[in-house]
């Protein structure tokens, strides 16, 4: 009597054992997916940060190359400018010096019909010499007057051009500090893709991990399971198929998914967009063993169909059953929602086999 009472003392501590280490692991299998899914969270925005910097390097180097173009077409109108700056300061100089020398020539005139006049003054007569030096005075001034509203002309023109060029050097200016702006954001933008793009290989590389771990430990949950289990899993549903928990279409498949930039998430389920409210029932038979919210699945159920397979309901919005609660295929067990990290009302549904996630459309009614 006493040895078969060891007996189901040791059977009993062995159980216990057991479900000690099975408990411990299930809590490292949640909280190595609550890390993977804040890895995978990271990722995401990491990418969409490299997106936005790359797109924004984009649009700085084209605004970069057209102020460079404006740049090139300023600095031929500058050189334009210039010269015509320096054509019209030429010519007004050579100008200045003629009306010089036209100014002395008639100094000159007069002084010699002034002596020609003191000479013939008393004799009263007019001297060719005189006639001759009078015609050539008028000449000259009418000579200067012309040059004089050349000059001037000239001088005009040279202050539009001087105002011109002092415009366009302006322009110039603008341009290559605008130019200078856009090469510093470049470099800058630049430097911070770098940064992103190592802080998205680190990412990963956690995320990689972390899935090894979760691969891991849901092996070790299953052997676990499998271990505890009083009978062998029969894997068989009370029908050929299950029933689908909501219908609607299907927004996130199951399995791994490439994003952008290299970077991954793995769905263990599917999501299935539904209007929030909408009835979620039970795929086939079995007994509620999670019924509350879990981190990034919101207010989650899990049913064991006590045939090696689990149940999982995510992302709903008001739970209609409770933990150890019996319930038969098609049964309403919850309403559909957007808790958790749910980005549109949907429902998240994973099949499990041993504890570890299948895809769930090959059972699918």
């Amino acid at each position: 009597m006493s040895r078969n009472l060891l007996v189901v003392l040791l059977c009993v501590l062995v159980a216990t054992c057991f479900a000690d280490e099975l408990e411990d692991k299930m809590k490292q299998l949640r909280d190595v997916q609550r890390q993977l899914e804040s890895a995978e969270q990271k990722a995401k925005q990491t990418a969409s940060k490299k997106k936005q910097t790359e797109s924004d390097i984009q649009r700085t180097s084209s605004l970069k190359k057209r102020t460079e173009a404006n740049l090139q077409k300023l600095k031929k109108d500058e050189r334009v400018a210039q010269d015509s700056l320096q054509s019209v300061s030429q010519r007004l100089a050579v100008a200045e010096m003629r009306l010089s020398d036209l100014h002395r020539e008639q100094n000159t005139e007069l002084d010699m019909l002034l002596r020609v006049d003191r000479s013939f003054k008393k004799q009263q007569i007019n001297h060719r010499d005189h006639r001759y030096l009078k015609s050539f005075i008028e000449g000259s001034r009418r000579k200067i007057d012309i040059l004089s509203g050349y000059k001037i002309s000239l001088t005009q023109a040279q202050e539009l051009h001087r105002n011109e060029a002092i415009k366009v050097s302006r322009n110039v200016k603008q341009e290559s500090n605008k130019k200078n702006q856009y090469d510093k954001q470049i470099k800058n933008l630049a430097s911070q893709s770098k940064k992103l793009t190592d802080e998205q290989k680190k990412l990963q590389a956690q995320v990689e991990k972390l899935k090894k771990d979760s691969a891991s430990l849901e092996g070790l949950i299953a052997q676990l399971m499998k271990q505890q289990g009083k009978e062998p899993s029969s894997y068989q549903f009370t029908g050929k198929k299950i029933a689908w928990p909501v219908r609607g279409k299907i927004i996130r498949s199951y399995g791994q998914e490439t994003r952008s930039y290299g970077t991954s998430v793995v769905s263990n389920g599917i999501d299935i967009a539904v209007k929030e409210g909408t009835s979620v029932v039970a795929a086939d038979d079995g007994e509620v063993i999670f019924s509350d919210r879990y981190g990034g699945q919101g207010k989650m159920i899990i049913i064991d169909h006590k045939n090696g397979f689990f149940t999982l309901y995510a992302y709903n919005s008001e739970l209609l059953v409770g933990r150890g609660a019996k319930v038969k295929k098609g049964q309403t067990i919850a309403k559909s929602g957007m808790t958790g990290s749910a980005s549109e009302a949907s429902l998240h549904f994973e099949l499990r086999k041993d504890g570890k996630a299948i895809n769930p459309m090959p059972y699918l009614n």
